[in-house]
């Protein structure tokens, strides 16, 4: 068996459990791997090929260089499992050490003026944009979303049934999210009671069918972020950090500690399988702190 085949196997075994944008860093990956190793035979591959072609990309982030390993973990040992290689190569890699990075929230200005120059006829934009800041869910989350997992009512907002991570499946309430609401009664007006929530637009090489990829949605995050940073460039000026859209994750987290939720709440809201995770948004909310510092002085006095 070729390096190529193995891929390819593995890759079509778990296309229907791994989510489309780890997909597809897999398949980048291991695509890597096969040019890299051309005429390698699978059974053939040590754990010095392996250790060879990541340090042949040794100048990459920590991140980029541990999601490439974990690729190679997971399609070696999917191997070894499935009796198509007589070991598994993986199991000597040195991990990756990740640095601790500390998170980093927007502020409610920057969010709210993004959100504003988003043309108000790209409805499917505002909503996305809208849910991503009011829920904190993740892209892949949002993206996976189909018609059928959205509950909306009159009582409280209703909630949206969303899978993250290692397919777990979790409730993402509505109740805090009025403009979310709003825009979700509007746009399922237009759409069949089947399908993606969010989907390509057929003017520009998308299927009405199938959900909107992640490269679109970038692409217009990167465009609504140069109109503001025209519009308003004040805002941005003080940011040492690049502005991603995974910062209105860490926005709806922070925001939610300074508001009083308590962090196993927020644990939930999130989607983190450990509250450690969480703890680094109250660790990083110097406001929050200074602000129970100040009511505290007043208590004393």
């Amino acid at each position: 068996m070729t390096l190529n085949e193995l891929a390819v196997a593995f890759l079509t075994a778990n296309k229907n459990r791994l989510s489309p944008n780890t997909l597809r860093a897999y398949s980048y990956d291991l695509g890597l791997l096969v040019r890299e190793l051309p005429a390698a035979v699978a059974e053939e591959v040590t754990v010095a090929h392996l250790r060879a072609f990541l340090q042949a990309t040794a100048e990459l982030t920590p991140s980029t260089l541990a999601r490439r390993q974990a690729t190679l973990r997971s399609c070696f040992s999917w191997g070894y499992k499935n009796d198509l290689l007589p070991s598994d190569p993986t199991v000597k890699l040195e991990p990756v050490r990740l640095p601790e990075r500390e998170p980093r929230p927007l502020t409610a200005e920057q969010v709210e003026t993004l959100l504003a120059v988003i043309p108000t006829v790209e409805k499917r934009n505002r909503l996305l944009f809208s849910l991503l800041y009011e829920t904190g869910i993740r892209v892949g989350e949002a993206l996976g979303i189909l018609v059928p997992h959205v509950h909306l009512n009159d009582v409280d907002g209703g909630y949206i049934r969303v899978i993250g991570k290692g397919d777990r499946e979790r409730i993402v309430p509505l109740i805090d999210a009025p403009r979310t609401v709003r825009l979700l009664r509007e746009t399922l007006k237009s759409l069949s009671a089947v399908g993606p929530l969010f989907r390509g637009d057929v003017r520009k090489g998308g299927s009405t069918g199938e959900a909107m990829d992640y490269t679109t949605l970038y692409y217009h995050f990167e465009r609504y972020l140069e109109i503001v940073r025209q519009k308003k460039p004040a805002l941005f000026l003080s940011e040492q950090e690049a502005i991603t859209i995974h910062r209105l994750r860490h926005t709806y987290a922070t925001q939610k500690l300074r508001d009083g939720v308590p962090l196993p709440s927020v644990r939930k809201l999130m989607g983190h399988k450990n509250i450690q995770t969480t703890l680094r948004y109250a660790e990083t909310d110097l406001e929050t702190i200074k602000q129970q510092l100040v009511e505290a002085r007043k208590r004393r006095h």
